[in-house]
């Protein structure tokens, strides 16, 4: 993609226009949002904000608006036709929510379940609720699948895990994960938490044969409602023992709306159909292209746009005897996503002074606690995280590095 294509994309943004002069590197956080989704949003205020259900036409085409909403969730993460999503206000809500189904399965202390320490704590600190045995995979000194394998056993019945630490940025390689799951431990269900991997690769949770996966659209371009997906045969096991939350007259087996507790935003959904119109617009195609194809070329796009980012800031990172970057001393595999600190200087003070160029970032744990505590890390100060998504520009990484290079 062209310089003058990459401007047209970030054109979708009025952020950009609202703020020509900050640099927005706290994607990891948050990403900012195409038109096409606000656009999205304020029709449905205007046209159809009436509760959904009832026949009368405008409630007929909200409730519609919630059921593409869906769909496109079930085409953005591969899994049509093998499994079903449910949508909810935040990550780490979702997992709750999930890990309390699953409180009606793991019934022994000897039930084993396993984490890791680069994890956010959305996916650690909800499994450590239930009886079962935690087992750490202790990944915070490189990623190392002998090691997560020997944890395996019989007793696993849960195995839930970053696909990309929020801190790190590196990517798990999660079909060899479940592929060791299924050999070693094949009672037990994987949960990944894919929030740190979805605005930057397409999810396929076909190709990974995962059991449950969630994610947070606020990071893909979207409304802030984030979604689980869960294979129909992981669902089963709820669906068998009445796990799912809701009102006691909601059938099991209809488990969006038996675990989409109370009401959803449906304003937010209509804004999910604009992530579609947003990727139809990167890739260039019609909206009567097959929707997964549609997703798998745009995410090709993001991709080959960020690559350059991620190398020029950790090369120029790399070259700083005092700075530690968090992972391993490679770009392969690994998200645009780079915490560093300072032997010399506090995080906070580096973040300060980018803030004083107007270069968005933030210091601190990121909700990674027990990564940094295992680092041996000031819990406050931590590490400095930049995070850089495809309409970041390699520009501005070189703006960055002018004013990184003034304190450094």
């Amino acid at each position: 993609m062209s310089i003058k294509q990459q401007e047209q994309l970030r054109s979708e943004f009025p952020f950009f226009r609202e703020h020509p002069e900050w640099i927005f590197l706290e994607n990891a956080g948050g990403s900012q949002v195409p038109l096409s989704v606000i656009n999205s949003i304020s029709k449905y205020y205007s046209r159809t904000y009436v509760q959904v259900g009832a026949e009368y036409d405008q409630s007929s085409e909200a409730t519609q608006t919630v059921k593409l909403a869906h769909d496109f969730c079930r085409e953005l993460v591969n899994g049509n036709g093998i499994g079903e999503v449910v949508l909810g206000a935040s990550t780490t809500q979702l997992i709750h929510t999930l890990s309390h189904a699953f409180d009606k399965l793991i019934k022994s202390p000897d039930d084993e379940i396993i984490v890791s320490n680069i994890a956010h704590e959305a996916n650690y600190g909800a499994w450590t609720k239930l009886q079962g045995k935690i087992i750490e995979w202790q990944a915070h000194k490189g990623i190392n699948y002998d090691e997560f394998s020997a944890l395996l056993s019989e007793r696993t019945r849960i195995v839930a895990l970053p696909h990309v630490s929020n801190l790190i940025g590196e990517i798990l390689d999660v079909e060899t994960i479940v592929q060791l799951v299924r050999s070693r431990s094949p009672r037990a269900r994987v949960v990944i938490d894919g929030v740190a991997y979805a605005p930057h690769r397409a999810i396929d949770v076909r190709q990974w044969d995962v059991d449950f996966y969630v994610f947070s659209l606020y990071k893909v371009y979207g409304p802030h409602l984030s979604v689980l997906y869960g294979s129909n045969n992981a669902w089963q096991d709820f669906i068998d023992i009445s796990a799912g939350p809701n009102h006691f007259f909601i059938p099991q087996s209809n488990v969006s709306y038996q675990y989409e507790i109370g009401c959803l935003n449906h304003e937010a959904c209509a804004g999910i159909l604009g992530i579609k119109v947003y990727f139809e617009r990167v890739a260039n195609v019609s909206a009567d292209q097959p929707v997964r194809e549609t997703i798998e070329q745009a995410f090709r796009i993001f991709a080959n746009l960020e690559r350059p980012l991620v190398e020029r800031l950790f090369q120029y990172l790399s070259t700083k005897s005092d700075v530690t970057i968090l992972g391993s001393a490679t770009t392969n595999f690994r998200c645009p996503t780079i915490s560093f600190r300072s032997s010399r200087l506090s995080s906070s003070e580096i973040v300060k002074h980018l803030h004083a160029h107007k270069i968005a970032c933030r210091n601190g744990h990121m909700y990674g606690y027990r990564l940094i505590a295992a680092l041996g890390l000031d819990l406050d100060d931590a590490v400095v995280r930049l995070s850089a998504v495809h309409y970041n520009t390699v520009a501005e990484i070189e703006r960055c590095i002018e004013v990184l290079e003034e304190i450094l």
